[in-house]
């Protein structure tokens, strides 16, 4: 999945900003044994791709915590993050009859019925990172207040373009929650707080970095005078450098990106991109193990819990309080 591309000038990196990094926000309500209050022996992960540092990063976290509580735990995902590709593997878990299933939904409405399967046979549901839109089946959620995500990518924008000019985010197609989300509290902060920028129509790319570099040359070919691109997730973080760097435009573009994964800090330090907004996937693979062993104790989880989030720069890449947000598998 990562892509190389050659290190050009680097640009001034702005101050850190933070967010939550405590993961102290969670839902007031609680879930207290779920389906199977049984003592927990087994969890399975389902990550939403293959090849994911941040997929693998939070198996790193969920392995590592099973581990050293003693709970038997596999790790599963699919080739392309799809619903259609992650059903079968979904379907092969519940087979195998874990007592937990930790999932990141690829969709937030079409994996609503394939995770409802896991609930009918006694299986406690948590989703890490994605959403459902309706989280009826679930025992607890854990993942990243990614709507204040895209909120901090519209402060970290606003401050490196000067509060003045056009800018863009870049996405998947809708469907997936957590970039749905971070669009629109980029969109929404803009709106709110920078009444001198202007956000452009969101282009959409399929899980491509080749796609979105390609999205990226057009936007500039139709404004030449662009002064920003938020990309939201690892495949647009990718290729949006890629398509300013073909328009001869990054002297004059900055760059946002979303996960702190290899190929995007290896870019940060080379000045290929801004700043990158962060997540702690490990921390979410901790606190899903930590769910699924206390519901079998028939003990409170939140329905919710919220990680931090962090704007790495190359001011502060190298920082102990960046490690955590650096993703690594293990």
């Amino acid at each position: 999945m990562p892509h190389r591309w050659r290190p050009i000038l680097a640009t001034t990196a702005l101050v850190a900003l933070t967010l939550g990094s405590a993961a102290c926000s969670n839902s007031a309500a609680s879930a207290t044994g779920g389906n199977n209050s049984q003592p927990v022996q087994s969890v399975a992960l389902i990550g939403g791709v293959r090849d994911s540092p941040f997929y693998a990063a939070i198996d790193c976290g969920a392995k590592t915590e099973a581990q050293k509580l003693g709970v038997q735990y596999n790790y599963a995902a699919p080739g392309t993050f799809d619903p259609a590709a992650q059903q079968p593997v979904l379907s092969s878990v519940i087979a195998s009859r874990p007592q937990a299933i930790l999932i990141a939904p690829t969709d937030k409405v079409a994996m609503q019925a394939p995770m409802h399967q896991a609930k009918e046979a006694n299986i406690n549901l948590i989703t890490v990172d994605t959403e459902l839109d309706n989280p009826g089946d679930l025992s607890s959620q854990v993942n990243s207040d990614n709507i204040a995500g895209g909120a901090l990518g519209a402060d970290t924008m606003a401050t490196l373009i000067g509060g003045k000019g056009k800018v863009i985010a870049m996405s998947e197609p809708p469907g997936s929650s957590t970039d749905d989300q971070r669009v629109q509290g980029f969109v929404d902060q803009m709106k709110a707080k920078y009444p001198d920028i202007t956000v452009l129509t969101t282009q959409y790319a399929d899980h491509s970095a080749q796609a979105t570099a390609s999205k990226v040359s057009s936007v500039l070919a139709a404004n030449p005078d662009l002064k920003g691109v938020f990309a939201v997730d690892n495949f647009t973080g990718d290729g949006a450098p890629i398509g300013v760097r073909n328009a001869n435009a990054r002297a004059n573009v900055k760059i946002v990106a979303f996960d702190a994964q290899p190929s995007q800090v290896e870019a940060l330090k080379a000045g290929d991109i801004d700043a990158i907004i962060s997540q702690n996937p490990f921390d979410m693979g901790v606190l899903g193990v930590d769910y699924a062993v206390n519901l079998g104790k028939k003990e409170t989880v939140p329905t919710k819990k919220i990680t931090g989030l962090l704007a790495i720069t190359k001011d502060n890449v190298d920082s102990p309080a960046a490690a955590p947000f650096i993703y690594k598998s293990c």
